[in-house]
């Protein structure tokens, strides 16, 4: 657990950027009813390892608050699986979708970026936003709603929070992107993508070596980040230093 609680740090101090946080004994349950199409900031957050923690326990806190501000999905993240085996295997047998990402933090410097020049984005360029929400599909996410609603996240509350971006750009359009929130002296790093015509030029590997470099300079005492289990992105981190600490759990149920 010790190697989780920066993260979770981190991850508590984010859900505290959003409307509503109710703790509970396992956990807490965040809301915000200004997005609640997105389940990653309408969910359970449960940190404890007591294997005896129940799904209907769960859902008493979780699912009062999700009809109160709309969500559209039931959503909880595990941040200890292996203890919570009988919780997953609970929801996973009624149908709920049970994903795994692995957690990864920096553990050494990568080394410089080659050459490929990585900006950091003024949120106000007009060029920025059309190419965030082009990026989301390549995360499989093409609903028109929701698109708006990750946008208004971005403009409402991340960015204000000091969320940072950072792009490489190809005729004067980005064709690479990432991003970088630091909270309580922790660091994550998030939306790293390249567009397809753009790949296998080294530009994540760049954007990456850069919000290291700033999260450095920045004093931010950790960096993390998710990414999915044995996908080619863990190489690539590998090779920038991060190193995996453990997997996490999310289960994910329409409404």
């Amino acid at each position: 657990m010790a190697d989780l609680e920066p993260l979770l740090r981190f991850w508590r101090a984010l859900d505290s950027a959003f409307e509503t946080v109710e703790p509970a004994w396992w956990g807490g349950v965040v809301a915000d009813s200004r997005f609640p199409g997105i389940w990653d900031v309408n969910y359970a957050r449960v940190e404890t390892d007591d294997a005896a923690l129940s799904l209907a326990e769960v859902e008493s806190s979780l699912l009062p608050v999700m009809d109160r501000v709309g969500a559209r999905h039931t959503h909880m993240v595990v941040f200890l699986p292996e203890q919570l085996t009988p919780l997953l295997s609970e929801a996973s047998t009624r149908g709920d979708r049970v994903s795994w990402d692995t957690a990864m933090e920096l553990r050494q410097a990568p080394n410089e970026t080659g050459g490929v020049e990585v900006e950091e984005v003024d949120p106000h360029d007009p060029s920025f936003w059309p190419a965030y929400r082009g990026s989301l599909g390549e995360f499989r996410i093409t609903e028109e709603d929701a698109i708006r609603q990750l946008e208004d996240i971005e403009r409402d509350v991340l960015i204000p929070a000091g969320k940072r971006w950072f792009a490489v750009r190809e005729a004067g359009r980005p064709r690479a992107l990432g991003s970088l929130i630091g909270m309580e002296g922790v660091g994550y790093v998030d939306h790293v993508v390249t567009f397809p015509e753009a790949r296998r030029r080294g530009y994540a590997g760049a954007v990456v070596r850069r919000i290291a470099e700033e999260a450095r300079s920045s004093d931010l005492d950790h960096l993390y980040l998710l990414t999915e289990p044995g996908a080619g992105a863990a190489s690539l981190y590998e090779r920038l230093g991060f190193e995996a600490i453990r997997l996490i759990a999310s289960t994910l149920r329409p409404r």
